[in-house]
């Protein structure tokens, strides 16, 4: 375990608000796009956490790599480290419109003609032997009349595995996704984000590495640019 239990369920409640608060900008029209919902969520929870002042727990944005291209197929990462040692998360962000549009939220690669969220869960893999991964799938429906399988909260996320699993299952799976496709990945597997920061706490998702190797976590692929790093420390802990 990462961090004590009420630490773990603390930030879990952080991540829950941040989620459910930005989905109520969504819902109002104030976030516009799946990088803007990404970028507020990010944000929120660094401040819930923070806000909060639970002492020896922080959260911070910090450069990983300055450089780095979107080569993981992930919009976003966050480190949960305590004194000793880390785990890296990373998620990809999709926003199905489903109240508006049908079948839009995936498209074909100009370069290759394959599906493009068949290509993220493909480039996922490279980081699944260590980090824990999973995609977000972002809500504008009101709060009690969101679809089946949608958190009634939050968004509704699923673990990289079982999309990945999906994906390779389809009868094309280069062809895009469909809004039913999406459906019946929901069934059953959905989590909502205190789900996900619950699993990677406790260690049944990811993997822990030594304090501060965050390249260790990518494999063979660049960190990516920055990542949020929720830190505890014991009070009085050097």
């Amino acid at each position: 375990m990462l961090f004590p239990q009420e630490i773990i369920h603390a930030i879990m409640d952080c991540a829950h608000w941040a989620d459910r608060l930005v989905r109520a900008d969504l819902i109002d029209g104030f976030v516009v796009s799946e990088n803007d919902y990404t970028s507020n969520f990010t944000g929120s929870l660094r401040r819930e956490i923070n806000a909060r002042h639970f002492p020896g727990l922080s959260a911070k944005v910090q450069v990983l790599n300055p450089s780095a291209e979107r080569e993981i197929g992930a919009d976003a990462c966050i480190i949960l480290q305590n004194k000793t040692e880390f785990k890296a998360s990373v998620f990809e962000a999709k926003w199905p419109r489903l109240s508006t549009h049908e079948d839009t939220w995936d498209s074909r690669q100009k370069s290759s003609g394959e599906s493009h969220f068949h290509s993220q869960l493909l480039r996922q893999c490279a980081q699944s032997h260590y980090a824990a991964i999973w995609e977000m799938f972002y809500c504008e429906f009101p709060f009690g009349k969101q679809p089946k399988d949608f958190p009634p909260e939050g968004s509704a996320c699923v673990w990289h595995s079982d999309a990945y699993s999906a994906t390779l299952a389809r009868p094309d799976p280069k062809a895009p996704w469909t809004d039913q496709e999406l459906k019946f990945l929901l069934e059953g597997r959905t989590l909502t984000i205190a789900d996900v920061i619950e699993s990677i706490c406790n260690c049944s998702q990811g993997s822990p590495l030594p304090n501060d190797n965050y390249r260790a976590a990518f494999g063979d692929v660049a960190p990516p640019h920055s990542a949020l790093v929720i830190s505890y420390s014991r009070p009085g802990e050097q």
